[in-house]
């Protein structure tokens, strides 16, 4: 029980800390269970606006999910199809070129690191590049088939992972305000007003900052990836995707592309 102060008892701060640690440790041995269901939470979170403006409307949840969840995975497919083979081979393009961007910097900037540090910090970086990138087999097909026949139960596992997601996301979003009623029944009674105020809260502002930051990164992504693609520049795709991903923090994606 509460003390007369509102302050949790000694045991009731053992059970707690006790609780927490259990439900870490399980989320690292049953992460393979926990990632799936986050992610569809998520999912569910950021596409749940969404499905309530057509519910309100008349057409209910069940439909507008359907539809929803469908064009979301397939239009994540077909960028998967067509854009991963594309970057891949950009990024292994950028870890080319590196130690030649070491060697530009060693030259123009060496100098003032051997002054201040001791040692050129870029010649050191230079021989540590190429341990540093991706290694692939001559042909994809050989890869993927050393792995699938290494690991066939992680391959499934992984495929199965997957496609749950999609159908989490489903039953999540379908029944969105009563698994968030039945989690709120985990809350002392006392406090029940006060969290159900600020988790309110926290939807409208956090929910809106949240959906309004990944609408304005892959808009950027595109936009980049097009316009540079457009004046011809190099990896252009993988630029462009940095420069829309790190502008999460203002300035910083167009200013690090523009440096690599």
């Amino acid at each position: 029980m509460l003390t007369n102060r509102g302050k949790l008892s000694v045991t009731q701060q053992r059970l707690l800390i006790g609780g927490i640690a259990l439900f870490l440790v399980s989320l690292y041995f049953l992460r393979i269970i926990y990632i799936p269901i986050f992610i569809a939470y998520f999912l569910a979170f950021l596409l749940n606006p969404i499905v309530r403006w057509f519910e309100r409307r008349g057409f209910g949840r069940v439909g507008p999910i359907f539809l929803l969840l469908l064009l979301v995975f397939a239009l994540i497919i077909a960028l998967g199809l067509f854009m991963v083979p594309k970057i891949v081979a950009q990024v292994r393009e950028l870890f080319e070129r590196l130690p030649l961007l070491m060697d530009f910097l060693s030259d123009r900037i060496g100098p003032l690191s051997q002054k201040y540090f001791g040692y050129d910090v870029f010649s050191q970086w230079k021989d540590v590049l190429p341990t540093l990138a991706p290694e692939t087999a001559p042909f994809p097909a050989v890869g993927i088939l050393e792995s699938v026949l290494a690991g066939t139960a992680r391959a499934l596992s992984a495929v199965l992972t997957v496609l749950m997601i999609p159908i989490l996301t489903f039953y999540i979003l379908k029944d969105y305000y009563v698994l968030n009623e039945k989690l709120l029944l985990l809350v002392p009674r006392r406090f029940l007003s006060d969290v159900k105020e600020l988790l309110r809260r926290l939807s409208i502002v956090l929910g809106g900052l949240i959906r309004g930051q990944f609408l304005v990164c892959g808009i950027l992504a595109a936009y980049y990836s097009v316009a540079l693609s457009a004046v011809g520049v190099d990896m252009a795709v993988l630029l462009g995707i940095l420069s829309g991903l790190m502008n999460l923090v203002p300035f910083v994606g167009p200013l690090a592309s523009l440096a690599l």
